[in-house]
């Protein structure tokens, strides 16, 4: 049986959904690092190669700080600014809080990536208590206070 939706109108995002549609985000945080890791390694190796080379180091710094500020951000910017990331979007899914439906800050967006890290850490146990969980919450949900709906 299906549960409840968490509201009238809404009901708990699908298991298949919810994958597809971090598959997909996943593609494009991948495609966005890669673009930043190509465009400033040849900046940094022509900078080196010219003679600059503490301007070298600096691109080279900016490329760790940039892969690391794309995927730490790109999660908790969408999931603020409008309840759901591309991928999501496209299945109709939203992130909201789970207390009252309402949208999640920036606290919870944070609190619900640093869960998406240690869910995927554990042997992914995280993602696969979506599947033993009632109301399909992870461990990203549970540690945030979150849960994902999407329209009935």
């Amino acid at each position: 049986m299906e549960p409840v939706g968490p509201a009238p109108g809404l009901r708990f995002a699908g298991h298949g959904a919810r994958l597809v549609a971090y598959i997909l985000d996943a593609v494009v945080v991948s495609l966005l690092v890669l673009g930043v890791v190509i465009a400033l390694g040849l900046l940094t190796a022509g900078l080196a190669i010219s003679g600059a080379a503490p301007l070298a180091v600096v691109t080279g710094l900016l490329v760790v700080i940039s892969v690391f500020a794309i995927s730490l951000g790109y999660f908790p910017w969408f999931w603020v600014n409008g309840g759901a990331t591309p991928g999501m979007r496209i299945f109709g899914l939203r992130v909201v809080r789970d207390r009252d439906g309402g949208p999640i800050g920036w606290g919870e967006a944070i609190l619900r990536v640093i869960g998406l890290w240690i869910g995927g850490a554990v042997f992914y146990l995280g993602y696969i208590w979506i599947l033993i969980d009632k109301r399909r919450r992870g461990w990203h949900d549970l540690i945030a206070g979150t849960i994902v709906v999407q329209p009935e």
